[in-house]
Formats: C-alpha cells, sequence, structure tokens
C-alpha cells in the first residue's frame, strides 16, 4: 500500500515514468487560545462529498487556522483534486472542490497542497507531459476561485513543477524536482495587485545532478527550508533561505548529526519562524528520525533529534513532518503494517518531548495513517490515503 515518493521521483528521471511527487509540511501558525480538549483527542473525520474507492483522499494536506485542504490526487481518472473544509463552532466541512482551470486526466491536481490565510495552492506536477503546474486560489465571501497558474521561467518537460508547494502570505515557493537532470529547482513567487510573479529561482550552493532539491519545501515569513534528500549518496541535505529587501539567499545548509549515507536526510521539511523540523526518513535503516534546527542570531543550529516512542524499523518516522510555533507533528505511515502514525512534540524551555500519539478512529493496516500532516496553532491534520480500499480520509485532533 506504501507508495515511495522518492522512488518514484527517481523512475521519472530515469525512465519518464509517471512521478510521484513530494506532499507539502507547511502550514501557518495560529494564535493559540485556552485548551478545552485534551491533546491527541481526534475532533473529525474528512472525506470529500464525491470522492471514491482509489481517488486517494489524504495523499497531501495542509492547515491554516480554521481552514484545511485535503488533496485526492488520483481523483478523476488521476486527473485529480483538492477540497477546502472550514471549521464553525466545531463542526468541520466541505465548503470547496477545486480543480483546475486546464487540468486534464494524468495530472496528480493535488499531490500537493498548501495553505494560509484565504491563499490556497495546489500542485501538479504531471501537468503538461511532465513539465508541471501550480495553481493559487483565493477565497472571498467565502467562495474559492483560481486567480493564477503558476510555472517556472525556465520549465521544461519531466521537470515535475509543482511536486511540492508551501505558501506564506503571499509568498508561494514550489519545487520542481526533475529539473536540470534532476539536480531540481525551486521557485519563489510573489503577489502583486492581484499579479502572481517570479520573483527569484533558488538553488543549492552544491547541489548536483539526481540530489531532487526541491523534493519537499517550506515557507514562514521571509524563510524557506529546502529539503535535497538524495544529496552526497542519499544521505541528504536541506537549505535555509532567507529574503532581505526583494532577494533571496542561501543561509544555511543543514544535515542531522547522525545522519549518513541512505539516510534520505530532507525527505519532508517544515518551518515556522525560527525553528524548522528536518526528517530523515531511512535513517536506522528506516525506523526514522526527525531533526529540530532553530535559528540563534545569523546561523542555524540542531536542537534537537526527535523519534517517535514506539518507532521501530521500518516505520518511516519523518515520512511527512509539521511545525506551527512550538508544537510539531511527525508522521510515520508504516507503523503497524502501515495503520500509520502521527506524533505530537512540544518544546518547553528548549526541550521537546512527545505529548501525543495519534490515530485515527477507524484506521486499521493499510490505511497509512500519517502519510501527510499539518499543524496550526493547537490543531493538527492528518492523511490517511489508503482508508477503505484507498478512497482515504483526512483526521482532525487537537495538537
Amino acid at each position: 500500500m506504501r507508495i515511495s515518493r522518492l522512488a518514484g521521483a527517481c523512475a521519472l528521471v530515469a525512465a519518464a515514468a509517471m512521478a510521484v511527487p513530494a506532499l507539502t509540511a507547511t502550514t501557518s501558525a495560529a494564535a493559540a487560545g485556552p485548551r478545552t480538549t485534551p491533546i491527541g483527542k481526534q475532533l473529525a473525520e474528512l472525506r470529500g462529498k464525491d470522492t471514491v474507492a482509489r481517488d486517494d483522499f489524504g495523499f497531501a494536506v495542509a492547515l491554516s487556522g480554521s481552514t484545511a485542504v485535503v488533496g485526492a490526487v488520483n481523483h478523476a481518472g488521476g486527473e485529480g483534486g483538492a477540497y477546502v473544509f472550514n471549521e464553525t463552532k466545531g463542526k468541520w466541512h466541505q465548503v470547496a472542490e477545486l480543480e483546475g482551470s486546464d487540468t486534464v486526466a494524468g495530472d496528480s491536481f493535488g499531490s500537493s497542497v498548501a495553505v494560509s490565510g484565504t491563499i490556497a495552492v495546489v500542485g501538479a506536477p504531471n501537468h503538461d507531459t511532465y513539465t508541471g503546474s501550480a495553481y493559487v486560489f483565493s477565497e472571498t465571501k467565502g467562495a474559492w476561485k483560481q486567480v493564477a497558474e503558476l510555472e517556472g521561467a525556465d520549465s521544461a518537460r519531466f521537470d515535475v513543477f509543482g511536486s511540492s508547494v508551501a505558501v506564506s502570505g503571499t509568498t508561494v515557493v514550489v519545487g520542481a524536482v526533475g529539473h536540470k537532470g534532476a539536480a531540481g529547482g525551486v521557485y519563489v513567487f510573489g503577489e502583486t495587485k492581484g499579479k502572481w510573479h517570479q520573483v527569484a529561482e533558488l538553488e543549492g550552493s552544491d547541489t548536483a545532478v539526481l540530489d531532487h532539491f526541491g523534493f519537499s519545501v517550506a515557507v514562514s515569513g521571509t524563510t524557506a527550508v529546502v529539503g535535497a534528500p538524495e544529496h552526497a549518496k542519499n544521505t541528504g541535505r536541506a537549505y535555509v533561505f532567507s529574503e532581505t529587501k526583494g532577494a533571496w539567499k542561501q543561509v544555511a545548509e543543514v544535515k542531522g548529526s547522525d545522519t549518513g549515507p541512505s539516510d534520505y536526510f530532507g525527505y519532508s521539511v517544515a518551518v515556522s519562524g525560527t525553528i524548522a523540523v528536518v526528517s530523515s526518513d531511512d535513517h536506522r535503516q528506516g525506523a526514522g528520525r526527525a531533526y529540530v534546527f532553530s535559528q540563534r542570531k545569523a546561523s542555524w543550529k540542531q536542537t534537537a533529534e526527535l523519534k517517535g516512542g514506539d518507532t521501530v524499523s521500518p516505520d518511516h518516522f519523518g515520512y511527512s513532518v509539521a511545525v506551527s510555533g512550538t508544537t510539531a507533528v511527525v508522521g510515520a505511515e508504516n507503523h503497524a503494517k502501515e495503520a500509520g502514525r502521527a506524533y505530537v512534540f512540544s518544546e518547553t524551555k528548549g526541550a521537546w518531548k512527545q505529548v501525543a500519539e495519534l490515530k485515527g478512529s477507524d484506521t486499521a493496516a493499510g490505511d497509512v495513517f500519517g502519510a501527510s500532516v499539518a499543524v496550526s496553532g493547537v490543531t493538527a491534520l492528518v492523511g490517511a490515503y489508503g482508508h477503505g480500499d484507498l478512497a482515504g480520509r483526512a483526521y482532525v485532533f487537537e495538537a
């Protein structure tokens, strides 16, 4: 049941096969209010109104405040779809179903999703013979409408632009893992007077062919983090970029303190303010790890190494990561015969501790719960695209 996203990207480059793109892990932090429910309590189970078996609803998830976006990558013959949910008075309900203005069967719209306030971004990396596109949607008075279709200034066939997406305010970051012989590329877009335009193209200072730079992306304010999990014999790296006066520059290259070949550090990345989380889901023969980095003055330093309280090989802890403020969520979709789990960590006085282990109320073996995760304030969202013969589900929790 488990889909190897990295294997999919490699297959695309080697044989022009269908890419299986990366998940977004970027969310926008929301102000935390008084807790009324215990950490880890399931608040809702989401599904699309028209999703059916093999739609893979929950393949990608994103969350900002009381708005959730869930991708269903194989909906409608692989054209894909994305569903928007809102929470009102404790109840979650679908308010929109998104589709690209020119997407067709096989485009995989919804492979990656991101949301920040009233802006949502959805990737369709297989669009136009795997050139790929990313679509921007905006909400006005309860209605969600497409306002832009993005592509890189130098995008080409098999770049799979949109394999990863992230958004913070009016800054959108899009990964294209197939770019330049799968060295990978990342593009930054901004909005001015309703028009979206590319403002930067990012590259790692030492990335090379087959590094898959842009396999994962995250952005928070003027800070972007990009994963390149196949760098240096699959040891992997993550690159931190900062924007000053409109110019984006690399300010750090990070790796886990104990990562080595075939660990795939950078498989999933997340950032919130001055805290970044980067996973290495194949570390320790697939047990997996997630590493926390903090910005201190002009440098980024590792401050914690996270693992699940009961994770073992090959649980792939770190298959997905998300962070909001001092709360991190890490998915381990292969745990317990692919039933999957997600783990919530909280930081207090500089120490990170696991505070909850999440699972869906009706998840079972093969559901791959935790394949995608998001967090905003005290709310977490976890995807389980394998549920119900791959119809898929997404679950909302108190984080």
